[in-house]
C-alpha cells in the first residue's frame, strides 16, 4: 500500500508539469486558435536553461563548459525568460504564415532545436545529458517528505499558472484572441491588429512551457535530447483534446487524466519480458483512449462554454 501511494504523488507531481504545458498550448490554441506542433521547442530551452544554472561542474568524463550551481529560483527565471525569448524569436519568422505552414515550421523549428541539443557538448553535454542536478531542500528532509513537498510545491505552480491563465482567456485580451479565431477578418474592423496579437500570446506560451521545462528537471535530476522529441507535443496534444480545447479546467483535468493513463501500467508487478511488450503498448492505448474521447466526447471531457456579450 505504501508503494502505491508513492507510485501515486510521484505520478500526480508528473501530472502538474504537464498541467502547466497544457494550459500552455490551450490559450495558443483553444483561445487564440494558433495550432502548434512545436511547443516541445520551448519546453526543452526551460528545461536546458535551468540545468545550466543549477547543474555543478563539469566531471572529467563530461564536455559542457557551463555548469554554475546556482540557486534554483534563479534557473526558474531564466527558464521562463528563456523560453519566452525562443517563442519570440521563433516567432518573427513562422507567425508570417497560416494553417498547415505553420504547424511545418513550429515542428521543425523543435527538431532544429533537439539536434542542437545533441550535438553542442560544450553546452548540453550532447546525448549523454547532464545528471545529477541538485534538487532543492533536499538535504533538509526525508525522501518520503521531499516526495510531498515536491507535489505540494508543483501543484502550487500548477494551480497559479491555470488561475493566470483563466483571466487572461476571460480579459478584454483573451476575447480579442477568440475574435481572431473565430473571424480574422472582422476581427480587423474591430481594430485588434493580428500579429501583435499572435505574437504576444506565442511569447506568453513559450514562457509556461520554460516553466514546465525546468520543473520537469528539477523532478528528474537529470536532462539528456531524448526527452524533447516529438512525442512530448502529441502527448500534450492528447491530454488537451480529452480534457476539452478551449477550456481551461478541461485542459487541468486531461493532463492529470493523460499522466495516470500513461504512467499507470508501470505500476504494475510483470517479468521483464511482459513489462517490455506493455510498455510498447502503452502509446496503443493512448490512441486508444483519444479514439474513444473523439468518438463519444467529441469536445473532451469538459467542453467550451460559449460567451455571448
Amino acid at each position: 500500500m505504501e508503494g502505491f501511494l508513492i507510485f501515486s504523488i510521484s505520478v500526480l507531481t508528473l501530472a502538474f508539469v504537464y498541467v502547466i504545458l497544457c494550459l500552455a498550448l490551450n490559450i495558443e490554441c483553444g483561445v487564440a486558435g494558433m495550432w502548434d506542433l512545436g511547443i516541445v521547442s520551448y519546453f526543452g530551452v526551460g528545461a536546458y536553461s535551468y540545468a545550466i544554472l543549477v547543474a555543478p561542474a563539469a566531471a572529467s568524463y563530461q564536455h559542457y563548459l557551463f555548469g554554475f550551481e546556482l540557486n534554483p529560483v534563479f534557473g526558474i527565471l531564466l527558464a521562463v525568460t528563456m523560453g519566452g525569448i525562443s517563442a519570440y524569436l521563433i516567432g518573427l519568422p513562422s507567425l508570417r504564415l497560416r494553417r498547415e505552414y505553420f504547424l511545418i515550421t513550429t515542428i521543425a523549428f523543435s527538431e532544429v532545436l533537439r539536434i542542437t541539443f545533441s550535438n553542442e557538448n560544450w553546452l548540453t553535454n550532447g546525448v549523454a545529458g547532464i545528471y545529477n542536478i541538485e534538487q532543492p531542500l533536499k538535504t533538509f528532509f526525508s525522501p518520503d517528505i521531499y516526495l510531498i513537498l515536491l507535489f505540494i510545491v508543483f501543484f502550487v505552480f500548477a494551480i497559479i499558472t491555470y488561475f493566470i491563465v483563466s483571466r487572461l482567456s476571460n480579459s478584454t485580451y483573451g476575447l480579442s484572441l477568440k475574435a481572431l479565431r473565430e473571424n480574422e477578418s472582422l476581427a480587423k474592423t474591430a481594430r485588434i491588429e493580428p500579429s501583435k496579437q499572435y505574437h504576444s500570446v506565442y511569447v506568453f506560451t513559450g514562457c509556461l512551457a520554460g516553466l514546465s521545462g525546468a520543473l520537469y528537471v528539477w523532478l528528474n535530476t537529470l536532462i539528456v535530447p531524448t526527452q524533447f522529441t516529438p512525442n512530448v507535443t502529441f502527448f500534450v496534444w492528447t491530454a488537451l483534446i480529452i480534457g476539452g480545447i478551449g477550456n481551461n479546467k478541461g485542459a487541468f483535468l486531461g493532463a492529470i487524466f493523460f499522466v495516470i493513463l500513461l504512467e499507470t501500467l508501470s505500476f504494475l508487478n510483470l517479468s521483464a519480458e511482459l513489462a517490455l511488450v506493455i510498455s510498447s503498448l502503452r502509446i496503443a492505448l493512448v490512441g486508444l483512449a483519444l479514439i474513444l474521447i473523439l468518438r463519444f466526447l467529441p469536445n473532451g471531457l469538459i467542453s467550451e462554454k460559449p460567451r455571448f456579450l
